[in-house]
């Protein structure tokens, strides 16, 4: 938590200085007033003084202004530097996330990183400004406190003696059963996270099976158990505010009673008493903004181990210290050299000694049953994940040796899953270039053919696209991610199974346009369609993890067994159909 603060107060030092300042002066302030309230009634009202009195009322009112005053623009200056602190921390996690590769996004959670980036954070926020209000107003108002009571009434300073190691030990006890349980409520609520966004991206599902009693069910038991651990934190810290208040009211007694005994032996005046238990209560104040700052301090420690967590997680994908440069006069290639790959703890390799290469112009096809490793190809070639041995070379040069930035420059991406964000069509193709012109808008359109029922909507180009493309059809949403990705005009194109929804007509009208459009560059096209990759110059056909023949359509029918095998299948699907 330490770590967090000093990195991200740091710019925020002079305001949080001048917190510093102001409340140790409005606290001194706070102190004074009861030692003129003394005044008033030993000097003033005894003494039948009203001169005094009035002089000491005025003062009293200038210090009470100036203390409120002052007490304004503490928690004004407080609060803008807790949101500062937040806003920045907030840009850092999110760019440090950016910055992981798909493989430590897994290992964390997508549900639990969005835990940490809204809920932790705001904790900490929360957290600041109560630091920046009370960390320094309740030790200096408890020390101050103790000081004038002794000052004030020495005689019943041992009341305070007996007071302090009580409060303390309240204090400790609640702590210590509160923490643990923090811990683990946060935990529930990343599995409530995870719940609504399960449901919210798979509603369909949900519904085509009636399952929606069964994820309510899921859903309750979820959060019930984060419930009952945030209502047992709750009871256990709502239980200071009484007991710290049945100790004031008992002290308050105490203090009345032997107070009165010792005015009686003319130890100590009516002004003693009364400043004597004004000051007491600022001593179990300061105990009580002590207690609200422990109703943050463990939430904010937890929240600061969750968040650095994150922080500390040194991207497994990331720049080379010296990186390379490819050749300006380099042209358009890609090469395999017996690349073998296993995800992060599993016994089998998902692919083994895969080799092959491709140069400008050519179409390579990779088709394969599932989990045959088709995607993971994709997956290498962009670093989501790097090589366990072997090398993947684009023009020639060692992709672990460019800049992430360089290498995906001269990449252009389908997904599997179209993913659109929110926002226009235009925004969404113009993605892929941002400074790219309506004509080169509307020709990516057109070699998607997505221009025809773009042009069919209200707004044409202009139309709203809601977040993750929900109004669009799964079609739609293909034709305008491969718009996106043609108006890059990169050097290798990657089609991840991209045009697995497009009826076939729609499929070979795009792959005759794609031909003259990506001449200049490598296409590597992931497949589940034989029909789609026919006209490919190569084709790869994948078998657990293993190249099981390489060649044309034509070469493979007559060669591989897997290959005329899926051929004929989906041939036999077609005539069925």
């Amino acid at each position: 938590m330490i770590k967090i603060f000093k990195k991200y107060l740091k710019p925020y030092a002079g305001n949080v200085g001048l917190v510093i300042f102001l409340t140790i002066i409005t606290t001194l302030g706070s102190l004074v007033l009861p030692m003129l309230s003394k005044n008033i009634i030993d000097e003033g009202a005894v003494a039948s003084n009203s001169e005094t009195i009035t002089r000491t009322m005025i003062i009293m009112l200038i210090v009470a202004a100036v203390t409120v005053g002052l007490s304004v623009l503490t928690n004004y200056l407080s609060t803008k530097v807790a949101m500062g602190f937040s806003k920045d921390l907030r840009d850092g996690f999110f760019l440090h996330v950016a910055n992981l590769s798909q493989g430590d996004i897994n290992k964390i959670g997508s549900s639990s990183l969005i835990s940490r980036q809204t809920n932790d954070i705001q904790q900490l926020q929360l957290l600041t400004t109560q630091l920046l209000q009370v960390v320094l107003t309740a030790p200096v108002m408890a020390i101050g406190g103790i000081l004038m009571a002794l000052l004030t009434a020495p005689s019943m300073s041992w009341m305070i003696v007996v007071m302090l190691p009580i409060v303390i030990t309240v204090l400790v006890v609640i702590l210590n059963k509160v923490r643990p349980s923090f811990s683990e409520s946060l935990k529930k609520l990343d599995t409530v996270n995870r719940i609504i966004r399960e449901n919210l991206y798979g509603m369909r599902v949900v519904r085509a099976f009636n399952r929606e009693e069964y994820e309510e069910k899921h859903f309750d038991e979820a959060n019930q158990a984060y419930r009952g651990l945030a209502e047992n934190v709750n009871k256990l810290m709502l239980s200071l505010a009484p007991i710290l208040t049945g100790i004031v009211n008992g002290m308050n007694l105490l203090i009345l009673y032997f107070g009165s005994r010792y005015m009686d032996d003319q130890i100590v005046s009516f002004g003693d008493v009364q400043a004597f238990i004004q000051y007491v209560s600022m001593i179990l104040l300061a105990c009580m903004l002590c207690s609200m700052l422990m109703l943050f301090i463990p939430r904010g420690q937890i929240a600061a181990e969750r968040i650095n967590q994150v922080l500390d997680t040194v991207p497994s994908i990331r720049d080379p210290e010296k990186p390379v440069s490819i050749p300006d006069n380099a042209e358009s290639s890609i090469q395999f050299k017996d690349v073998t790959f296993y995800y992060e703890g599993a016994e089998e390799p998902v692919l083994s000694s895969i080799s092959f290469s491709a140069k400008k112009g050519e179409k390579l096809a990779i088709i394969g049953g599932t989990g045959s490793g088709k995607s993971t190809i994709l997956n290498l070639i962009t670093r989501d994940y790097d090589v366990s041995s072997g090398e993947i070379l684009v023009d020639g040069v060692d992709i672990r040796q460019l800049r992430l930035h360089d290498l995906h420059d001269r990449l252009a991406v389908v997904p599997q899953k179209a993913f659109l964000f929110a926002g226009s069509i235009f925004d969404n193709i113009r993605y892929g270039k941002e400074d790219a012109t309506v004509e080169e808008v509307e020709h990516a359109l057109y070699i998607s053919q997505s221009k025809e029922f773009v042009d069919q909507k209200d707004y044409g180009m202009y139309t709203y696209i809601t977040p993750s493309g929900t109004n669009v059809s799964g079609g739609q949403k293909q034709r305008l991610a491969i718009a996106r990705a043609l108006i890059r005009h990169p050097d290798l194109y990657l089609f991840d199974d991209s045009f697995s929804a497009l009826d076939f007509k729609t499929d070979a009208k795009i792959r005759k346009l794609l031909k003259a459009e990506t001449k200049d560059a490598v296409m590597i096209v992931v497949a589940q369609r034989v029909s789609t990759i026919k006209d490919a110059d190569r084709i790869i056909v994948l078998d657990a993890g293993k190249i099981a023949g390489i060649g044309t359509h034509d070469e493979l029918m007559e060669t591989c067994d897997i290959y005329r095998e899926i051929a004929l299948s989906q041939t036999a699907e077609k005539e069925d159909n």
